[in-house]
């Protein structure tokens, strides 16, 4: 039986940031999760209790501007921040663990998955493996060309305007129940700030020309039809990976959110399958 903690840490610029724990008795190394846009660490609960009940000690955070951490709804001056903040929590991490990089995995959805590739293309951070749930590396979503523009004027003058972010709850999953979890869900927000949104398009481009940076293992878990982030971008950078041992795995009737469509059981063992041979004894 897995105990459940709650604590904060200072972000890169001293705002206090939430993050939780979950705790098996004899823990086997440590899962990292670093959730999307516009969610929390919360929505992330069933997936941490199935992996600590498999042995996981499991640490989510709360990025700036969402759920229980500081900062206004959905802003940040870029994707910068949110990587400076995931330094300071894998130090989090490392002093309260104490686990062993062999033993270390990190676990992205969408604007997680690009901070987290981001982060480790920049930083000498080891680790072991790394999953990736539709993985933000391109746009699929349609974003109104007046917001575009709109974006690139206020980053000189509104700088902390925030925006709508475009998102829809039937784009993320099938499941219905799912959707009114969503909507009455007041930690979750629909923002975004020019600032993120044009350092995501630039980190695209970063993140592709160096993918071989990624040398570890990697689990790409794709749905089949995805109407935020692009497959195709995805795929790509897959290709382009070094390393032997990464897998593809597709979810043909899922959505956006594969752990929440009704293909997450089979997500969920492809990813402790995935994840196991890191597993300390």
């Amino acid at each position: 039986m897995s105990k459940r903690h709650e604590g904060h840490f200072k972000g890169s610029d001293q705002n206090e940031l939430f993050y939780q724990t979950w705790t098996p008795d004899n823990p086997r190394g440590v899962v990292v999760i670093t959730h999307g846009l516009a969610e929390h660490s919360e929505c992330y609960h069933p997936l941490a209790k199935v992996l600590s009940e498999d042995g996981w000690q499991v640490f989510a955070w709360d990025m700036r501007g969402h759920g229980r951490s500081e900062g206004k709804r959905g802003f940040v001056m870029g994707l910068a921040n949110f990587i400076d903040d995931m330094d300071r929590f894998l130090d989090q991490v490392m002093k309260q663990s104490g686990v062993k990089p062999a033993h270390l995995v990190m676990f992205g959805h969408s604007l997680g998955g690009l901070t987290t590739i981001r982060y480790l293309q920049t930083h000498q951070r080891p680790y072991a493996a790394l999953a990736l749930s539709s993985p933000g590396l391109g746009l699929s979503i349609a974003v109104p060309k007046f917001k575009e523009m709109l974006a690139n004027v206020a980053i000189k003058w509104m700088p902390t305007l925030t925006l709508h972010n475009e998102i829809k709850y039937t784009d993320l999953t099938h499941d219905e129940q799912m959707i009114k979890s969503y909507q009455t869900d007041n930690l979750r927000h629909d923002k975004i700030s020019p600032g993120l949104f044009l350092s995501m398009v630039e980190n695209f481009k970063e993140a592709a020309a160096a993918v071989e940076s990624i040398r570890q293992p990697v689990l790409m878990q794709l749905c089949g039809d995805d109407r935020l982030v692009s497959t195709a971008a995805a795929r790509e950078f897959f290709e382009h990976l070094p390393n032997k041992k990464s897998q593809l795995e597709i979810y043909p009737e899922s959505f956006h959110e594969i752990y929440n469509d009704f293909e997450r059981d089979k997500a969920i063992a492809d990813l402790k399958k995935f994840i196991n041979p890191y597993a300390g004894a």
